[in-house]
């Protein structure tokens, strides 16, 4: 496969490389553990992250395999790659990627140590260095002005934090934003044990949550973290202050059952801190995989979160200008105590269009790429159709209880797995979920083909998708009526086990 010239239809994705070439590349780096300088300082990946794919081989698996499917999953492209390897001087492993960058590009593999500047001379090698420039920044400093200006406007608001945050919350926040409780720093530290070790329910790029007891009420806290280097301070700052904006806006503006509920934040302390409502039956993903030994869902408690999830949804894009939450998975799925679902993790949601137009367009593709559409990835097309995919692979999660991605998979990509597995439909099912008399199975899986159609003008609107489901519903409430008393009861015990 060979690109022609560089242009947005042509870009090849990570996750588009073959697999023979890949493993070689991925042999290359995992010899004296080159992945740890590409993942690390290159690729920016967190710290606690870097940890985990350092345990890879324990598995069997490869270091660099599990840090570009990580990678991959963020939309970035062979041609980054390549010019991170530059970079790197790791020339060996550019001739991997040569076939699938354009041409004039590779002239970047026989340059040693020289400087790419003092061997191009000509106009068109003028244009090219800006181009590798350019895409080398993209990794690390795009914008020194920007840097520069962000670096001041951090100073200007830490020199004002101390003195004003507790009295006055719009200096950072607007008042929609302050509505919502200040909790000081040291509340939260004594919430959390002062952030024990044994209280971390997750860790992302963004930060580590945290179980605590609030005023004598169980949250989860979510502290936002940056990697260190000095490189990516200003960065990851304002990512960090951009999404904990969103979140407090649009959980602010969208109080429903099925959206996750915030109840505070904290600023001027060491580090910023959400406090969320604590779930206690964890992610949709957890308890579809059976993780911490938790028992298998059941068919009518799958089809309640379903049936949860989309009306939280439609409640989202049925606002006066819709909201399109922009990352929905299962693992952004949290289950309450009675197992019903609640949407959280706001920090890519972006209003959308308003009913005159279909979708607007976007500069930068941000999200999970087992669940997000074609004209989202490579049109950069936002839409509240892009939710509606994104919906229908998670009724494929919850149906056949694989994960969305999968490597061993020969379609890694569920959606795929789904749609050219040659063997019948039925054979699919999760067997853990046990009987399924009332064809819950075959419900998610005909309304989640329809979900992740390829055009967006063919998927349906959560709407027209929550009343398909609550369809199903009536045909199988009277099976399912004592489900929601067996739920309470066992809340409860696990609540007195809990205290114990």
């Amino acid at each position: 496969m060979m690109m022609s010239s560089l242009n947005l239809n042509k870009i090849t994705y990570i996750y588009e490389l073959p697999y023979t070439e890949r493993k070689e590349f991925c042999n290359i780096i995992d010899m004296n553990d080159k992945w740890e300088e590409l993942g690390g300082k290159y690729m920016k990946i967190d710290c606690a992250t870097l940890f985990k794919i350092s345990k890879a081989p324990m598995r069997n698996h490869s270091s660099t395999d599990e840090l570009l499917t990580l990678w991959g999953e963020q939309n970035h492209t062979i041609l980054e790659l390549f010019t991170i390897l530059y970079e790197m001087q790791h020339y060996r492993a550019m001739i991997i990627l040569k076939p699938f960058v354009d041409p004039k590009y590779h002239k970047l593999i026989y340059q040693g140590d020289k400087t790419f500047s003092n061997l191009v001379k000509t106009e068109t090698g003028n244009h090219l260095n800006n181009e590798i420039g350019n895409l080398i920044k993209l990794n690390t400093d795009s914008n020194q002005k920007r840097a520069n200006n962000l670096e001041r406007e951090v100073l200007n608001t830490s020199s004002k934090i101390n003195e004003h945050i507790y009295s006055d919350p719009s200096v950072m926040f607007s008042s929609a934003e302050a509505c919502t409780p200040l909790i000081t720093y040291n509340e939260l530290e004594q919430a959390t044990n002062y952030w024990n070790k044994e209280n971390i329910l997750g860790k992302g790029g963004f930060g580590v949550v945290f179980k605590g007891i609030w005023k004598n009420t169980a949250v989860a806290i979510k502290r936002l973290e940056s990697q260190k280097g000095a490189e990516q301070q200003f960065n990851i700052l304002e990512a960090q202050r951009q999404q904990s904006l969103r979140e407090l806006k649009y959980l602010n503006s969208c109080r429903h059952d099925n959206i996750l509920s915030l109840y505070g934040f904290s600023i001027g302390g060491e580090k910023p801190c959400l406090v969320y409502q604590y779930m206690i039956n964890g992610s949709l993903e957890d308890r579809l995989q059976c993780r911490q030994g938790t028992k298998p869902l059941t068919w009518c408690i799958r089809f309640k979160i379903a049936t949860g999830s989309a009306r939280g949804l439609q409640f989202l894009h049925g606002m006066d200008k819709p909201l399109i939450h922009g990352d929905i998975k299962s693992a952004n799925i949290l289950l309450d105590p009675y197992f019903e679902p609640r949407i959280g993790d706001f920090g890519l949601a972006r209003e959308g269009p308003l009913q005159e137009y279909t979708h607007v367009k976007v500069s930068h593709v941000h999200g999970t790429r087992p669940y997000l559409p074609d004209e989202f990835l490579r049109g950069k097309k936002f839409s509240t159709k892009v939710d509606t995919y994104s919906f229908g692979v998670v009724l494929f999660e919850i149906a056949t209880g694989q994960r969305a991605y999968d490597s061993l998979r020969n379609h890694k990509f569920l959606k795929d797995h789904v749609e050219n597995n040659d063997c019948p439909i039925s054979d699919m099912a999760d067997v853990k979920a046990g009987p399924d008399e009332n064809n819950v199975y075959l419900s998610l899986m005909t309304i989640g083909k329809n979900c992740v159609s390829y055009k967006a003008k063919d998927r349906p609107e959560m709407e027209q998708v929550l009343r398909k489901l609550d369809c199903v519903m009536l045909q199988e409430k009277h099976q399912c009526k004592y489900i929601d008393s067996h739920i309470k009861i066992n809340y409860f015990i696990d609540t007195l086990l809990i205290i114990i």
